[in-house]
């Protein structure tokens, strides 16, 4: 008994969708999107300091230990790693600056 008012067709639910549309349209202020937040190029530079400071301490404590020396060459690969972790962060940096600027 049910199914005799049921449409056979989509044209009653086109029909409505239609008629609804230009209200969903309607004209207004549109709230600007909030400003998100960009963790990654601040996080790709600080893994690029933090490997080049673990790499320097891992290099130079594997040297100690198998030289016997005292921790010298721990503090000089430790400034080394630290240096080229700045470097290469610094690099990155620039490259991102680069891109912003060309687009």
């Amino acid at each position: 008994m049910a199914d005799d008012k049921r449409p056979t067709s989509f044209e009653d639910f086109d029909a409505r969708l239609e008629k609804l549309r230009p209200q969903a349209k309607a004209p207004g202020p549109v709230e600007p999107e909030p400003p998100r937040f960009q963790f990654g190029p601040g996080l790709q530079a600080g893994i690029e300091v933090v490997a080049g400071v673990g790499g320097g301490l891992l290099l130079g404590w594997g040297l100690d230990r198998w030289l016997g020396t005292a921790p010298l060459f721990l503090i000089v690969f430790f400034i080394l790693g630290a240096a080229a972790g700045v470097l290469n962060a610094y690099r990155f940096m620039r490259r991102l600056q680069d891109a912003q600027d060309k687009s």
